[in-house]
């Protein structure tokens, strides 16, 4: 029971001071390779711990970042988020054709993080988080995209002083969806709503053994609303290309599309 508290408490602690961004704020297309794309993401999260021991405790805070992502391919975009999230280097890998002009499917890990020491009293405390986001849009005919992001992510807070030291790993399951709407050929609005609930967690010390953790009965929510700007990849349903072209490689003409 009391790892339970420990855990929940140091993860309430590190959403609730604003670290963790639950939301991907990005299309799961990539932005094909060459282009670029600016981001600013202005939001609210909310952080819930319920313990028999301390009662519900819950905060609200602003979330506010910036992100920058460059298409190194056709399938592949990498990028950087710095801001409430601290600094989050970000990746994302298409699965589906790049010319799909109704669905796009890609995996957009990432990880952050931050380490602070003291070198006159060697104590130290770090935070990492890795995310594990399933991307799934749906592309409509004017090239905005409904995105759905199922993720897994592991977080592990530790500290060190007067050679004694603490460590919480948790596993956290989560999902998001958003709407990047494209306004223009070079901008897109997309609001978008992202819930992450810590399941399993391991608590160690130098004093104690470890110690699982579950059942932490609390959340978290956040909601962003980004500012994209930036090409991307031209409409695709003006290209004339269907299922079975994207299959063998040409469009409705019959020209080689590759």
């Amino acid at each position: 029971m009391m790892g339970r508290v420990v855990a929940g408490t140091a993860l309430f602690l590190a959403f609730g001071t604003g670290c963790v961004s639950v939301s991907q704020v990005q299309t799961a297309d990539t932005l094909g390779s060459g282009k670029f794309q600016f981001g600013i993401e202005p939001g609210v999260g909310g952080a819930a711990l319920i313990s028999s021991e301390a009662g519900t405790e819950a905060i609200y805070y602003p979330h506010v970042d910036l992100s920058a992502r460059y298409g190194v391919s056709d399938s592949v975009d990498l990028g950087v988020r710095f801001g409430s999230s601290l600094v989050e280097l970000q990746s994302k890998f298409l699965l589906t054709d790049p010319r799909d002009p109704n669905k796009a499917i890609s995996l957009a890990p990432s990880v952050s993080g931050v380490f602070l020491g003291s070198s006159t009293d060697d104590s130290s405390i770090s935070y990492v988080n890795v995310a594990l986001p399933l991307l799934v849009g749906f592309k409509t005919s004017g090239g905005s995209e409904l995105v759905l992001g199922p993720r897994v992510t592991g977080t592990r807070l530790s500290g060190n002083a007067l050679e004694e030291g603490a460590a919480v790993n948790i596993l956290s399951v989560g999902a998001s969806v958003g709407y990047a709407l494209r306004v223009t050929e070079g901008f897109r609005l997309m609001p978008e709503v992202g819930v992450s609930v810590p399941v399993l967690g391991e608590v160690n010390t130098t004093q104690t053994d470890s110690e699982m953790a579950s059942g932490f009965g609390g959340g978290f929510v956040q909601f962003k609303l980004g500012f994209l700007f930036g090409g991307g990849r031209p409409i695709n349903r003006s290209a004339n290309i269907d299922a079975d072209d994207i299959d063998h490689g040409t469009d409705d003409t019959g020209d080689d599309v590759n």
